[in-house]
C-alpha cells in the first residue's frame, strides 16, 4: 500500500508543474453502489483548474480556527474516545461530527498542508493504517462498497494559508443512503454515535485485521 500512496504523490508533483492546474483529488470508489464502474481495484486523481467549492468551504473553516485560536484545527484534534488506531506519525479516527456511520479519518500527527510531500517511510507507515482500517471495515461491516477521499491543499496555496490547513484521508463505508432531505440541505443523518463506531472498529483486533 505504501508504493501506492507513493503513486499518488509522484503524479501529483507531476501534475503541479502545470500551471493551469489548482486542485488534484485523488479518491477510490469500492462496489457498483459506491460509484466504482470497474470490477477491478484501481483509484482515480481528477486536475482541476479551480478550488472545488466544497475544499473552499473546508479551508475557510480551518481558517476561522486558526484565527480564533492560532492552531491547526486537525493539530489539535481531541481523540478521547473516538480513535480507532495510531502510528509513530498518524492517528485514525472516528470524527466526532461524522456525516456517516462508520465514517474514518486517518490524519498526519504533524502538520502538513500537501499529500505530495509525504517521504517514503511515513508512505509507508500511512498506507500501513490504510490497509488495517479497509480491512476492519471489510470483517466488521461485512465488506460494504466505500470511497475514500484525500482532502488536501490547493497547489497554489500560499505561505500565509499554509500554517492552517492540513490533509487528511476520508473513508465512507456506503452503509445508508443519501436521500432528499440530504440531497436538499447538505445535512446529514448519522444514526451511530462516533463513540460508539470507534468502539466497534477498536474491537476488531490488529492481528485479526492483518
Amino acid at each position: 500500500m505504501g508504493d501506492v500512496i507513493l503513486a499518488y504523490k509522484t503524479r501529483i508533483e507531476q501534475i503541479a508543474r502545470h500551471d493551469s492546474i489548482k486542485y488534484v483529488q485523488v479518491f477510490k470508489n469500492h462496489g457498483a453502489s459506491a460509484g466504482a464502474s470497474m470490477t477491478h481495484s484501481h483509484s482515480q486523481m481528477l486536475s482541476l483548474p479551480i478550488v472545488p467549492p466544497s475544499v473552499s468551504v473546508r479551508l475557510d473553516s480551518m481558517k476561522e480556527y486558526f484565527n480564533r485560536t492560532g492552531t491547526c484545527c486537525l493539530c489539535e484534534v481531541q481523540l478521547k474516545d473516538l480513535l480507532i488506531n495510531e502510528t509513530s506519525n498518524f492517528i485514525s479516527i472516528v470524527p466526532f461530527a461524522a456525516s456517516f456511520p462508520f465514517e474514518i479519518w486517518i490524519i498526519p500527527r504533524y502538520h502538513a498542508s500537501h499529500l505530495h510531500e509525504i517521504d517514503a517511510e511515513k508512505a509507508v507507515e500511512f498506507g500501513g493504517l490504510l490497509k488495517l482500517m479497509l480491512r476492519k471495515i471489510a470483517l466488521q461491516l461485512n465488506d460494504p462498497p466505500f470511497n475514500f477521499m484525500f482532502h488536501t491543499s490547493p497547489l497554489r496555496a500560499t505561505d500565509s494559508e499554509l500554517p492552517y490547513m492540513h490533509w487528511y484521508l476520508q473513508i465512507v463505508p456506503q452503509l445508508t443512503g443519501v436521500g432528499g432531505f440530504e440531497l436538499g440541505t447538505g445535512c446529514y443523518i448519522n444514526p451511530v454515535f462516533p463513540e460508539d463506531a470507534a468502539q466497534v472498529l477498536r474491537d476488531v483486533s490488529n492481528q485479526v485485521a492483518d
